[in-house]
Order: C-alpha cells, then sequence, then structure tokens
C-alpha cells in the first residue's frame, strides 16, 4: 500500500475484460454506456472538477505548479470560511463539512504527486512531484497543529448537533479530535513547532528513501566464454534472450561477446531466482537485489528513527510503536508483540517441517549432506520440490495465465461478485503510452462510478513494485452529486517478448487478484466524507479486503473460467489444477514467518530501538533474520534499506498478517454458499467495501459475518489446522 497521510491509506491495483475477452461486462445494460465520457479537466491538467476526469497526457512541470498552487489557494479560501464562523454558531454544514473539503483537496494533491513521482518517465516532473508530495504531507501535518482550526471542531464538538451525531458523521468528529491529539494540540506552543519541524523532516527523509530505491536502475552483468553451460544454466532461452548485449569485436576482428545484462524488476528477478541452476549466479543476483537504495538508506533510518522517538515521546508515548497503534485495531504494544511472538512460536513446527523438504531436495540434487538454504535458494529449491513432488511446473503453468485472459477472469469475479462493469477507454489521457483506462459503472442504479488505470509493466525509473494509488475517493456533496473515483494500478508484470505474450506465473495472479481488492475497495466505498472514503481505515486491516481476493485465485471453479492456453486456448487439465491446489501450502510455514520477520523488524526499529550509526541497523536486521526465519543472513546485504515498508507503514507491518485473519474469516463466509455467489457480494460489498473507514473496522466485520470473528479460518489457511 502507498502511504500519505497519517491516518490515510491509499490502495493498490487491477484490470479488466469479459467472457469472450471483450470490454463487455457480464450483466452489462449498454444502456448505461449512453451516458458520455466525463470531460478532461477545463482547469488545467490536474485540476478536475468533481465530474471531470485528469489530463494526465499534458502533465508537465508546470501543470503540477499550477495545480500545487490552485490546491494550495482552495486549502486556505476553505480554511479562512471556517476561521469566519462566529462563536455559538458552529454546525457540522459550516465547520466539519468545509474540513472535510480540505482534506479532499489534499488527499489528491498528495497521491497525484506520488503517482507522477514513482510513474513519469522525466525526471524533472519526477523531482518536482516529489518536492511537491513533501510539501502537502507536510502541510497535512501542520493543518493538524492548526490552533484556529482546533479550536473551531472543539468548539463544535460541545454544541448539542454534536452530542447528537451519529453513524459517519459521530465517527468523522470522533477521528479528527484524536488526530489533533496526536499530533500535539495538548502541547504549548514550543513543543508544537519541535513536532512540526520534526514530521517536516521525517516527510522529507520518507520522500528521499522511496526515491532512492525507484530511481536505483542496477544492471547484473555475466559475461564470458562459457556463460550458457555454466553461470546461466537453466534459464531459458526465451528468457535469456531478453537481456543478451554484445561486446564490439576486438583489435583481432574476433566475433563479439555476448553479455548478459539483467535488471532487477520483479519479472527478471523472480524467473532469474527460480530457473538459474548456478547458486553463484543466484547469490549474485540476491546480493544486488538486496543493495537496491540500501546503504544510503540504512543511514536515513538511523535519522528516521531517532525523529520518530523524538515526536513520540514529546506527544507523551515511551515509543514510536506505542504512538502509531494507540488509534489503530491492535491498540497498543503489547498486543503486537503478542500476536508475533505467538505467531512465529506457532509457524516454527510448519517451516521446520518446509525446510526439511528442500533440504531434502538439495542434497539429493547437490549429493551433498546440506544443513541450511539460503534466501538466494529458496525460490529455486522450492520450484523443485513443487516439480518433483507435485508435478507442477511453473513455466508449464504460466503458459495457461496470459495476460488478457487473466484480466478476464478477473473481471468476470468481481463483476459478477459485485454487479459492476468494466469498460476500456479507447481514447484516454494516460501518463504513458503502456497505461489503459477504464470507468467502473454500476449496474442496479445505472451511474457511473469511476475511473481507473492500469500501469501493468516494468520500465526504467518507475515505482518498482505491485501498487494501487487511490486518486479521489468517494465523497457525497449536500447537493447529492458524488465525486468521480480515480485510481491508478501500478505494477510490474512480466511483459510480452517477441517470442510470446506477457505470461504470469500463478503467484503473481494471485497477486492479481491482491491489488485488484484495494482497487475496488477504492472504487465501491460510498461515503458521504472523503475523510472516510475507500482504503483510509486502520492501517491494520487494510489489507484485509484485498487478501480476501486472494481466495478466488485457488478456486477450480473460477480457475477453469479464464486458465487458457495463450497458444491452442485448451482449458487448464483438472489434473493440473487439483495438484496446484493441493501445493498451495508448500512453504506456507517459511513464507508466513519471513512476514513475521518484516513486521517484527518494522516494530522493533520503533519500539526503544536506538542505532547509532547503519552498522546498527545492519546488525539488528542480522539477528531477527537469523532468529525468526530459516534463512541465515547473508553478509553484505543491506535489507532494511531495500524495503520501503519501513518508511511507508512505520511500525504498521504486522498489519499485513493480522489482517490476514480477518480476511481468511470474512472468505469462510463465501465458503458456506459459493466464492462467486452474488448475494454474499452484495452483502461484503455493502457491510464491508461501502462503509469505507467510516466506523471501526472491528464492527465492519462483525456485522458482515455475524458473529465475532476468530482465527480459525486463518491457521487452516496456512495449514496449521482443519477447521
Amino acid at each position: 500500500m502507498k502511504n500519505n497521510f497519517r491516518f490515510i491509506f491509499p490502495a493498490f491495483i487491477l484490470l479488466c475484460i469479459s467472457l469472450s475477452n471483450r470490454n463487455v461486462a457480464v450483466g452489462f445494460d449498454p444502456g448505461i454506456m449512453a451516458t458520455d465520457k466525463p470531460p478532461l479537466s477545463t482547469h488545467g491538467a490536474l485540476q478536475p472538477g468533481p465530474g471531470e476526469l485528469y489530463d494526465f497526457a499534458h502533465v508537465d512541470t508546470n501543470a503540477i505548479k499550477n495545480a500545487s498552487v490552485a490546491a494550495e489557494k482552495n486549502v486556505n479560501e476553505i480554511l479562512e470560511k471556517i476561521f469566519a464562523v462566529a462563536d455559538g454558531k458552529r454546525s457540522f454544514e459550516n465547520t466539519m463539512l468545509p474540513l472535510d473539503e480540505v482534506y479532499n483537496v489534499l488527499q489528491k494533491a498528495t497521491s497525484v504527486d506520488e503517482l507522477m513521482m514513482e510513474t513519469s518517465t522525466d525526471k524533472n516532473i519526477r523531482d518536482l512531484s516529489g518536492a511537491m508530495l513533501g510539501k502537502f504531507t507536510s502541510e497535512t501535518d501542520e493543518l493538524l497543529q492548526n490552533e484556529k482550526l482546533y479550536k473551531a471542531v472543539n468548539d463544535f464538538a460541545v454544541t448539542d448537533e454534536a452530542n447528537k451525531l451519529t453513524g459517519e458523521r459521530f465517527h468523522f468528529v470522533d477521528r479528527i479530535l484524536k488526530e489533533f491529539q496526536l499530533n500535539g494540540m495538548m502541547l504549548k506552543k514550543t513543543d508544537r513547532d519541535t513536532l512540526i519541524s520534526i514530521n517536516n523532516r521525517l516527510n522529507d527523509l520518507g520522500v528521499a528513501f522511496g526515491k532512492n530505491i525507484a530511481s536505483d536502475t542496477t544492471k547484473v552483468r555475466f559475461e564470458g566464454e562459457f556463460l550458457y553451460m555454466e553461470e546461466l544454466a537453466g534459464l531459458p532461452d526465451n528468457f535469456l534472450k531478453n537481456f543478451c548485449v554484445y561486446a564490439a569485436p576486438d583489435d583481432h576482428n574476433n566475433p563479439p561477446m555476448k553479455i548478459y545484462s539483467f535488471d532487477l524488476s520483479t519479472p527478471t528477478y523472480n524467473e532469474f531466482m527460480t530457473e538459474c541452476t548456478n547458486t553463484e549466479s543466484r547469490k549474485k543476483m540476491y546480493l544486488a537485489k538486496m543493495n537496491v537504495g540500501g546503504g544510503a538508506n540504512e543511514k536515513l533510518l538511523v535519522t528516521i528513527i531517532k525523529l520518530r522517538t523524538q515526536k513520540a515521546q514529546l506527544l507523551g508515548f515511551k515509543t514510536y510503536s506505542e504512538y502509531s497503534t494507540s488509534d489503530i485495531m491492535s491498540k497498543n504494544t503489547e498486543t503486537v508483540w503478542k500476536f508475533e511472538k505467538g505467531l512465529a512460536a506457532d509457524l516454527r513446527p510448519k517451516a521446520q517441517a518446509d525446510l526439511d523438504v528442500m533440504l531434502a531436495m538439495k542434497t539429493k540434487m547437490t549429493g551433498t549432506a546440506a544443513s541450511s538454504i539460503f534466501p538466494y535458494e529458496n525460490l529455486f529449491y522450492a520450484n523443485e520440490v513443487l516439480k518433483s513432488k507435485y508435478n507442477v511446473d511453473p513455466e508449464k503453468v504460466k503458459e495457461y495465465f496470459e495476460m488478457n485472459n487473466v484480466i478476464g477472469g478477473i473481471f468476470q469475479v468481481y463483476q459478477k461478485l459485485y454487479n459492476i462493469s468494466f469498460v476500456e477507454d479507447k481514447s484516454p489521457s494516460v501518463w504513458n503510452s503502456d497505461v489503459k483506462a477504464y470507468t467502473v459503472f454500476d449496474n442496479a442504479k445505472k451511474t457511473r462510478i469511476g475511473y481507473f488505470y492500469l500501469d501493468l509493466y516494468p520500465r526504467e525509473n518507475k515505482y518498482n513494485h505491485f501498487g494501487c494509488f487511490s486518486i479521489t475517493g468517494s465523497k457525497t456533496y449536500p447537493d447529492g452529486t458524488s465525486q468521480l473515483h480515480s485510481a491508478a494500478l501500478v505494477c510490474n508484470f512480466p511483459p510480452s517478448t517477441k517470442d510470446h505474450p506477457s505470461l504470469l506465473p500463478h503467484s503473481q495472479v494471485v497477486t492479481f487478484f491482491h491489488e485488484f481488492g484495494h482497487l475496488i475497495h477504492n472504487m465501491l466505498s460510498e461515503t458521504e466524507l472523503s475523510y472516510d472514503a475507500g482504503t483510509n481505515v486502520a492501517t491494520d486491516f487494510v489489507e484485509a479486503p484485498s487478501q480476501i481476493m486472494e481466495n478466488w485465485a485457488w478456486q477450480k471453479n473460477v480457475l477453469s473460467l479464464f486458465a487458457k492456453h495463450y497458444k491452442n486456448r485448451n482449458v487448464i487439465p483438472d489434473s493440473l489444477l487439483n495438484n496446484m491446489i493441493a501445493a498451495r501450502n508448500l512453504n506456507s510455514g517459511l513464507l508466513t514467518l519471513q512476514q513475521v520477520f518484516y513486521g517484527t523488524l518494522d516494530f522493533t526499529f520503533n519500539d526503544g530501538f536506538a542505532p547509532a550509526s547503519s552498522a546498527d541497523i545492519v546488525a539488528k536486521t542480522k539477528e531477527l533474520q537469523n532468529s525468526i526465519t530459516f534463512y541465515p543472513w547473508v553478509e553484505g546485504t543491506h535489507f532494511a534499506g531495500t524495503f520501503g515498508h519501513l518508511t511507508g507503514y512505520g511500525s504498521r507491518y504486522y498489519g499485513y498478517l493480522w489482517s490476514l485473519v480477518y480476511a481468511a474469516d470474512m472468505f469462510s463466509e463465501f465458503e458456506k454458499t459459493s466464492p462467486l455467489d452474488p448475494e454474499t457480494g452484495k452483502r461484503y460489498r455493502e457491510k464491508v467495501l461501502a462503509k469505507g473507514g467510516s466506523d471501526d473496522a472491528i464492527n465492519l466485520v462483525t456485522d458482515f459475518l455475524g458473529r465475532e470473528p476468530n482465527n480459525k479460518a486463518f491457521l487452516h489457511l496456512i495449514g496449521l489446522n482443519s477447521k
């Protein structure tokens, strides 16, 4: 997830098409399409009105500057109107609704700046967008330390009207007051000034941390006479040819030497680490990957951790983790530590069993008794186990998951469950020619919900993971009009080659379903207030509406709808599907322990840890990796500096596993009927997705389940018990 504000947590990715591989939705009413396409912004490329679209094709540095000036002017005008309300005249309409519009303006400004920073091919645009992102993030922090605004909200909070509020409006006032308190409004002026200075510095460091990762264009080179036979053994020819370059002929006119230069994008890296049989070559790739942004970012982390501790203690908390958990589902650090340590202990037997299977495979393949699996070996040996034990060859499997077919399958699932339609915009205004755009329609209401963009494949200087950038969220104005929702899915799926179209490993099909879940959470939000829109929920719940959707990528009746061979269109064999499903929990213990490690690392760095230098960062990372996971630390790596979530989540990464408990429990409701049951989908849409952050997450889950949640489905999901 991408994180703009402390309480705002934008989304992730998505795609589309139908049963016949055309952009006509299941159950779609063509009459909906009669409405015209929303106009592009008439006020400037990045300044659309409520019913307009962003004109991304015309974004340049001037557009970014103009949008920044306009947003700041808009915010100031709204604030002045709030401040001008006379004493005793405060109402929700003249104080809280305008304040929500302030957040709406700031949310759109920061989201677009972050999107451009992470996707533009123009360095000037990336740099300026990064600067504007830092500026608006700082202004959001300062907003919550504005004495006049705090007084205005406080004055309204004691009115008779405020005391009678219920539902989303009550929740909004309650959350805003807590945000003011957590941003220092109970402090004296000098301490608030210090806090503003700390926040500004943290925002700048966070932007720099992300840019160090995104701008890293490291290539790993292999050259020599016997490359194919030795260093690059096992890699498919159709993969290798994408990375082959030639050295110039030497002075004796000998033929040019082949050189292979590999980027570190997710598709390239994963295939290399899975297929290459040469251990040293995989280690070379791993060392490069674990240094992307690494050393420089570890130095930044030392300062970030110090400033976070200062901030927390200034606000009356012992640690930043204590501060960070105080207003989300977990509520306190003790609950998180109990969760992480308890899960780590529960997982060790399953993880050890997983490791033993891989050690046996390594012993068999090397002829030497193996006692360790290193991080640069896990993908390789897991793949070998998958092929030998389950008769599942990932290279063969991905031939059934051509990108357009996957898009079609995902669209079928989401359209059927939520009674919506996706229609491609054939002439979109986008930031890159690779980007596609789609409109989302509500079939029942026969209305347009919003607009989304798909940026699916790697390119230099682009965000190198998978993310949904929420641009505009749900908001209903007093006259009944609604703001168009918009979001962008920025991904790094394997691109097409000269020999074949984009083919996804099944693991990335799962990722696609996950990320689509974030986007749909944004699209199907029906909140009155922008503050509560879509993924603006408690950070340790934000992953649940996307994690739940991963389950559909494992349903036999779902996969058989769209898993078709890219050459002959034959449906994936039933026997192969059965083997894939049987292998679902392969290495689930090791993989889940890895998530425990990530969450523990993030939490440790913010719960009393005080590094004096980047060497302390490396030492603590090494200590935790060796004590939690079964993969030994590799010297020369700088994982903490490569892990962008350390700045984005800030002591909340544990929420990935925490929310998975709720996701698994909610999916159990679909299992009672059918994963494609539209009635259960409708209930889930209404009780969870539509609510956004308008109520406490635990209330949404309990309301949907009709009972208190439990962890039985989660434990079953990762193979620790039977239901």
